[in-house]
């Protein structure tokens, strides 16, 4: 997907590990079941996103990572 895409070069750099692209692929299908229209407008729907995303960044052991977390929220919030 395109946003799969985005959001992978978005986040990676030249010490990214190809772990990066099932990150992505897992961030894409939770936040696609999570928000809905004007979420990013709402207390529920910003902590309903990123709660979602913290679990997703934990399976691989990287919640703690508030930079990651950040940017890709980041992303989230602008392009989903």
């Amino acid at each position: 997907m395109q946003a799969e895409k985005d959001l992978d070069d978005e986040l990676k750099d030249d010490k990214t590990p190809a772990v990066v692209e099932r990150i992505v692929t897992d961030i894409d299908a939770i936040v696609r079941i999570v928000r809905f229209p004007g979420w990013q407008n709402t207390t529920g729907g910003e902590r309903e996103v990123q709660k979602s995303l913290r679990k997703a960044l934990l399976k691989y052991k990287l919640h703690t990572d508030q930079t990651l977390f950040d940017r890709a929220y980041g992303y989230i919030k602008e392009y989903y």
